[in-house]
């Protein structure tokens, strides 16, 4: 689920990082003769290593939200077994709290 999110956000970045790469650069270099596999090694990957970067530090983000998320939806244990026990722990809390509080206010008045 988390390759999934990522993976696509991930390709659409570096895609548009590619499409928006300067046309002078690569006018020049095919000036010199360069082929097009000199032209991406020498130009357009160097160009966007700070979009790959950035799509990355983004994509770990979200990874974590889909992974919790799918781990939430379709588990039989680990954190969706700790989110119940969790919320029946303050729920048994909370009325156990309030069972108290009005228990002594009301034989305080008496």
């Amino acid at each position: 689920m988390g390759l999934a999110i990522s993976l696509i956000v991930t390709v659409l970045e570096i895609l548009n990082g590619f499409l928006n790469t300067d046309k002078e650069l690569i006018k020049m270099a095919k000036t010199f003769n360069a082929n097009k596999l000199q032209v991406l090694i020498k130009i357009v990957i160097p160009a966007n290593i700070n979009t790959f970067f950035n799509s990355l530090k983004v994509n770990i983000g979200l990874s974590l939200v889909g992974v919790i998320t799918g781990e939430f939806l379709v588990s039989k244990a680990g954190l969706r077994i700790l989110n119940r026990i969790w919320w029946a722990g303050i729920s048994i809390r909370l009325s156990n709290d309030r069972s108290h509080y009005f228990s002594s206010s009301c034989s305080s008045h008496l």
